[in-house]
């Protein structure tokens, strides 16, 4: 986390200016689910010094009515522990009104690592969390060590406040070595693995976070570390937090594309009461297992909540659709034989999508129950970008169309397509207006709920296949005010998050609090268009969204955004 020191005091003057920073008749949204009010808010350090009538001098004023000043967003969902090596300011989280990110989801940490281990690690977060090989080749500097070494490289560099997890399959890996991927830990692992978790949590850590998902797999083509552990195993590192003050634990369970099974919720139960602490889950969304798991996930989150426990799952307000590109996605993996396939390594890969034998078995699977949970299907596939321009027609057209056009089967013209081009044409899955419907039914149930919070970007991760930094302009122009008040959107944007996740004196607007701020113009407030933009290292490519309506966004006291420009 960023630094808590400031230059000044809280609650006293800029001795020289009075205050360095005033923002003057904004409509404050402070956070905490109050009504918003009209007020002068004046900043000295990295601190809020004083909220109300302010006449004082000054360093700097920011004229603000008509604008909504609403406490800094948190983002509990992202992946961007690599990303900050060569960009301190995790775009584009911090374009829709991010200053703070938690990193380390899932169970996927970087530390602790031996030295051994780190590219390993890295592979693993190549594979499963849609990270360029080659951008973390050339960008990431870590060379091993514990979480306060990882973390610790980024204190006073970073423009945004950053906290993490300290991550299950890293913590696996670091006490089991390559056993890790095999088998169960024995008692004496476990122990070793408590000690891990204890050790980064007394270097800062958040939280301890893991994930059991069939379809999460390492770049050796086995299940990742966490998939391996027993429900004790994960209950025993849960069981950590309970040492401390602070933090939460996060678990995607195997089963949540089926509702959570009976197995998961006991083991989430078991993490909350060994822990003490809240237990953050994942977005709730329907899947092709079953259309209906979000609202049994839900019942259940309703259900224990009411009964005294703290689950919190998601809901999800993104737009962006599933960008597919052979040469490096994750968006059918939850289909063996295509995982299989895609997991080999050139010309391997190329060889096999080529041969008619693996083609059938593509295509049976394709239409199979596995390929209906992806929401995948050759009406709704469509070439977005081509590496050949004489490909350029095919641009905007499903390959079922292009498919039934050259009178060959489906997966031939995929394949055949992207073989062409080296497995370099962008494809995307277009979602259905109807399903699209459906989902924000789905998004407008869940959020009204006290429990669920708002996320989630994945930010960081997923770079070549989604980007889902726009979830909380979404919520701002979506379902403001017909669905939540502004009050209550900003409350499960910022306070919520920070109040869950043990963040002290972050998430809203009073005196006293860190300086994170977002200054908004609603009436501009919109997404741009996801777009593919090569700037990361290597020369790889990811997706991102722009934003507008962003006036101004303050982080510790300091403006790091204005009008979408980076200070």
């Amino acid at each position: 986390m960023a630094s808590d020191s400031s230059s000044s005091s809280a609650s006293g003057r800029n001795a020289a200016t009075g205050f360095d920073l005033v923002i003057r008749g904004a409509r404050v949204v402070d956070g905490t689910g109050l009504p918003s009010y009209v007020a002068d808010v004046g900043i000295v350090g990295d601190r809020i010094a004083k909220i109300g009538r302010i006449e004082d001098e000054a360093s700097r004023v920011i004229d603000a009515k008509g604008l909504v000043l609403a406490p800094g967003f948190i983002d509990v969902h992202t992946h961007y522990d690599v990303q900050l090596d060569w960009d301190p300011i995790v775009t584009p989280s911090c374009w829709h009104g991010i200053t703070t990110v938690l990193a380390g989801n899932c169970g996927f940490t970087l530390a602790p690592a031996k030295p051994e281990d780190v590219d390993w690690l890295a592979g693993m977060l190549s594979r499963v969390e849609g990270m360029s090989r080659e951008a973390l080749a050339a960008g990431l500097k870590f060379k091993g060590g514990g979480h306060g070494d990882y973390w610790g490289r980024f204190e006073g560099k970073v423009g945004v406040n950053v906290a993490s997890y300290v991550g299950h399959s890293a913590v696996r890996r670091y006490v089991m070595g390559d056993d890790a991927s095999e088998r169960p830990a024995t008692p004496e692992e476990i122990e070793a693995m408590k000690e891990c978790v204890r050790q980064a949590m007394r270097e800062g850590a958040i939280g301890f976070s893991t994930s059991q998902l069939d379809l999460h797999v390492g770049e050796d083509g086995r299940e990742v570390p966490s998939n391996h552990a027993s429900a004790d195993e994960v209950v025993a590192l849960a069981g950590v937090l309970a040492e401390f003050d602070r933090g939460a634990c996060e678990i995607i369970p195997r089963s949540f594309g089926r509702g959570y099974d009976d197995a998961d919720r006991e083991l989430m139960l078991r993490m909350h009461a060994a822990s003490g602490r809240p237990v953050e889950l994942n977005l709730l969304f329907p899947s092709g297992e079953d259309p209906e798991s979000w609202s049994k996930s839900l019942d259940f989150c309703r259900e224990q909540n009411a009964k005294g426990a703290r689950l919190h799952p998601q809901f999800a307000t993104n737009r962006g659709g599933l960008h597919v590109k052979l040469s490096d996605t994750f968006v059918f993996d939850d289909m063996p034989k295509w995982r299989e396939v895609l997991c080999l390594a050139e010309p391997e890969r190329s060889d096999a999508l080529g041969r008619p034998e693996v083609r059938s078995l593509l295509a049976d699977e394709f239409v199979s129950d596995a390929g209906k949970a992806i929401g995948a299907t050759w009406e709704n596939l469509a070439v977005e970008q081509v590496a050949d321009p004489e490909h350029a027609e095919k641009v905007g057209r499903t390959i079922a169309e292009l498919a039934a056009e050259a009178g060959v089967a489906p997966i031939d013209c995929f394949l055949d397509l992207a073989l062409s081009e080296g497995l370099e044409t962008w494809f995307k899955m277009v979602t259905d207006p109807q399903a699209a419907a459906y989902m924000d039914q789905i998004c407008a149930t869940v959020m009204k709920e006290p429990f669920a919070m708002a996320g989630s970007s994945d930010g960081g991760a997923h770079l070549a296949s989604f980007v889902g930094a726009d979830y909380t302009t979404n919520l701002l122009t979506d379902y403001v005010p017909d669905v939540l008040s502004i009050e209550e959107a900003i409350f499960k944007l910022a306070y919520m998050p920070a109040i869950v996740h043990g963040l002290e004196d972050r998430g809203a607007i009073r005196e006293g609090y860190h300086a994170d701020l977002v200054l908004i113009d609603m009436n501009r407030l919109a997404c741009g268009e996801t777009r593919l933009a090569r700037d990361f290292p290597a020369d790889s490519e990811r997706f991102v969204v722009d934003a507008e309506g962003y006036v101004a966004t303050i982080v510790n006291g300091e403006v790091v955004l204005e009008q979408g420009k980076h200070t």
